[in-house]
C-alpha cells in the first residue's frame, strides 16, 4: 500500500506543479471558481493519499478565497503569490504520513441509522460514532428513513424527537419483531414526553446536548442486548420460518445424512421479483404482508421434512432432502404457479407477485458457502432471462451478477487510485465493471451508464461543467433511478453540499480526506442494500 501511495503522491505533486506552472506563465486572469475547484480537488486527494500538510494548506487557502467566486478574477502574479505555500510544500522532500487507517472493518460491524433534521448534528454524530468502528447511515428526511430502515435492516435506530413519534408509529411492529433498539434524542426533558416515548416503544431517551461518551455506552449496551438475544433465536419473527442462523447447522446435518446414505438433496435460493418496487409503490407494511403470505404458502405446500429459511430481506433458502434437481424443478414450478396467481391488494389497487429461483443439487460433499454461490448463480441466470422462472446450477455454472462502478472525479490522481482499488476489490456474487469519468457530462454521454445493470456511483461533489449534485439530480429523475446507488464525496466543511446531496437522494456520503479502508466498509454496506 505504501508503494502505491508514494506513486500517487508523486503523480499528484507532478499534476499540481504543472497547473501552477501553467498559471504562472499565462497572461490571462484566472476565475476564482477555477482556483476553488483546484484547491478543493487538492484538499481531498492529498488527504486521501497521506499528504496531510498539503491537504491542510489547501483547506486554509479555501477559507481565504472570496465567497463571491462568480465575479472575482485573479491576476496571475497575485495568484501565484497566493498559492506560494503550496509551491513551497511541493519543493520539500515529502514523506508519506505514517498514520495508519483508523477505520477498522469487522465482519459483525453494527449498522446504526440516525434520523435528525439538524444536518450539522448528523455530520458530527456520524463522525463520532464511526470512530467506535460502527457503520453509520444518516438521513434528514422521514421518507428516506423508512426506506433505509427496510432496505438495510440497521442494528440500532437513533431519532430526534421531532421525527421519532411518526417513525416509531409506522415501524413499531418491525422494531419489535426484529428486536431493533430505538433511541430518542430530545432537547426537552419533560416527564410527559419521556413517558410518551417509552409507551410508544422507545428503548432509551437521551436529552440534548448529548454527552458523547455516555451515548457510546448507552448504544453499546443496547447493541449487546440485541446481539445476545438474537443469538438465542432461530426463528424469523416476521415470517415465523427459520432465520439464517439456523442454516449452517441444518445444512451440515443434512450433508452428513446424505453422504452416509449416498443420496442427493437440493438447495434452492429464491428471490421475490421487484420486491423493492413493491415497497416503494405500496409501502413497507404491504411488503411485509407479501413476505408473510409467501412464507405461509411455502409451509403449506412443502413437506414437513423440507427446511425453509428466510435468508435476508426478500430472499429465502429451501433445502429439500432426498430430492434431486429434476424433482426440485417440479416442486418449484408448482410453487411459482401457485404464488403468481395469488392476488394482493393495497387500498383500491391490486397486484401480483412472482419469484425467481436457483436450484443446486448436491450429495453433501460441498461446503455451504460453495453451494450458496452455485444456487445464487442459477438465481441470477433466472433473473437475467426475465424473472418469474427458475434455473438449475451445474458445476460449470458460476456466473456472478454484474455491477457497474462509475468513478466520477476531476482529479486524475483520485480517479487512478480509486480505479486501482475498485478493480482489485473482490466482492462475493458481483463481477465489477469499473470505469472512471472526469466529469458528469462525459459520464452521461457514454451509453455505458444507461443499461439494465445495477450501478454504484462514487461521485465527487465539486466537478467542472456539471456539478456533482446536478449529476445526482439527473440520476434521480430517471424512472428506474433505484438502479443507481450513489456515494457522494465532499469536503469536510461542506455542510451545505451534504444537505443538498441527502435531499436529492444520495445513499451515503464520505468527507475528504478518507481512508481506503473506510471506503471499503461503506461499499460493503451499500452492497447489502443492492442485493
Amino acid at each position: 500500500m505504501n508503494k502505491k501511495k508514494n506513486h500517487y503522491q508523486l503523480l499528484l505533486a507532478e499534476k499540481t506543479s504543472g497547473q501552477l506552472a501553467i498559471w504562472k506563465e499565462s497572461d490571462k486572469p484566472v476565475h476564482s471558481s477555477d482556483v476553488y475547484k483546484f484547491l478543493h480537488t487538492l484538499f481531498g486527494t492529498a488527504g486521501t493519499i497521506n499528504m496531510p500538510e498539503l491537504s491542510e494548506c489547501s483547506a486554509k487557502l479555501i477559507k481565504l478565497l472570496s465567497t463571491d467566486r462568480e465575479s472575482e478574477f485573479w491576476e496571475t502574479s497575485k495568484l501565484y503569490e497566493f498559492l506560494s505555500p503550496i509551491h513551497t510544500l511541493l519543493q520539500k522532500n515529502m514523506k508519506a504520513d505514517k498514520n495508519g487507517d483508523s477505520f477498522d472493518i469487522a465482519d459483525d460491524q453494527p449498522l446504526i441509522l440516525i434520523i435528525d433534521e439538524d444536518v450539522s448534528f448528523l455530520i458530527y454524530l456520524k463522525a463520532e460514532l464511526e470512530k467506535e468502528g460502527w457503520a453509520v447511515i444518516v438521513t434528514s428526511t422521514i421518507d428516506k428513513a423508512f426506506s433505509l430502515f427496510y432496505d438495510l435492516h440497521p442494528d440500532c435506530v437513533i431519532a430526534n424527537n421531532s421525527y421519532a413519534m411518526e417513525f416509531i408509529t409506522q415501524v413499531q411492529d418491525s422494531l419489535s419483531s426484529q428486536l431493533v433498539p430505538f433511541i430518542i434524542l430530545s432537547s426537552s426533558n419533560e416527564k410527559l414526553e419521556r413517558m410518551k416515548s417509552y409507551q410508544l416503544g422507545a428503548d432509551d431517551f437521551i436529552v440534548k446536548p448529548v454527552e458523547i461518551d455516555e451515548l457510546f455506552v448507552r448504544i453499546s449496551r443496547q447493541l449487546k442486548k440485541r446481539k445476545q438475544f438474537n443469538e438465542s433465536l432461530l426463528k424469523d419473527e416476521l415470517t415465523t420460518v427459520y432465520n439464517r442462523k439456523f442454516l449452517l447447522d441444518v445444512y451440515q446435518r443434512i450433508c452428513l445424512e446424505h453422504v452416509r446414505n449416498h443420496a442427493f438433496f437440493s438447495l434452492i435460493m429464491i428471490d421475490l421479483d421487484h420486491f423493492k418496487k413493491i415497497n416503494d409503490t405500496y409501502g413497507h407494511l404491504t411488503g411485509d404482508k407479501v413476505l408473510k403470505e409467501f412464507a405461509s404458502m411455502l409451509k403449506n405446500e412443502l413437506s414437513s421434512q423440507d427446511v425453509i429459511i428466510r435468508f435476508g430481506g426478500e430472499e429465502f433458502i429451501l433445502i429439500l432432502p432426498y430430492t434431486k434437481a429434476g424433482a426440485a424443478e417440479k416442486i418449484i414450478g408448482s410453487l411459482l404457479q401457485h404464488f403468481s396467481e395469488s392476488l394482493f391488494s393495497c387500498d383500491e389497487e391490486t397486484f401480483f407477485v412472482t419469484f425467481s429461483a436457483g436450484i443446486y443439487e448436491t450429495d453433501g460433499s460441498v461446503r455451504l458457502e460453495d453451494a450458496l454461490k452455485k444456487a445464487d448463480s442459477a438465481l441470477y441466470s433466472a433473473k437475467e432471462k426475465g424473472r418469474a422462472r427458475f434455473e438449475v446450477a451445474f458445476e460449470q455454472l458460476d456466473k456472478k451478477r454484474k455491477l457497474k462502478v462509475a468513478l466520477i472525479d476531476d482529479s486524475d490522481v483520485m480517479r487512478k487510485m480509486l480505479q486501482n482499488f475498485m478493480s482489485s476489490l473482490e466482492v462475493d456474487q458481483y463481477d465489477l465493471d469499473v470505469k472512471a469519468f472526469e466529469n458528469g457530462l462525459v459520464f452521461f454521454h457514454d451509453h455505458w451508464h444507461d443499461t439494465a445493470d445495477q450501478y454504484l456511483i462514487i461521485l465527487d461533489g465539486v466537478l467542472p461543467k456539471m456539478d456533482g449534485t446536478e449529476v445526482l439530480q439527473k440520476l434521480r429523475s430517471y424512472r428506474d433511478s433505484t438502479r443507481y446507488t450513489v456515494l457522494m464525496l465532499t469536503g469536510r466543511k461542506a455542510e451545505s453540499d451534504i444537505v443538498r446531496a441527502l435531499s436529492l437522494g444520495a445513499d451515503d456520503y464520505m468527507t475528504k480526506p478518507f481512508s481506503i479502508r473506510e471506503l471499503e466498509a461503506r461499499i460493503k454496506i451499500l452492497l447489502q442494500r443492492m442485493r
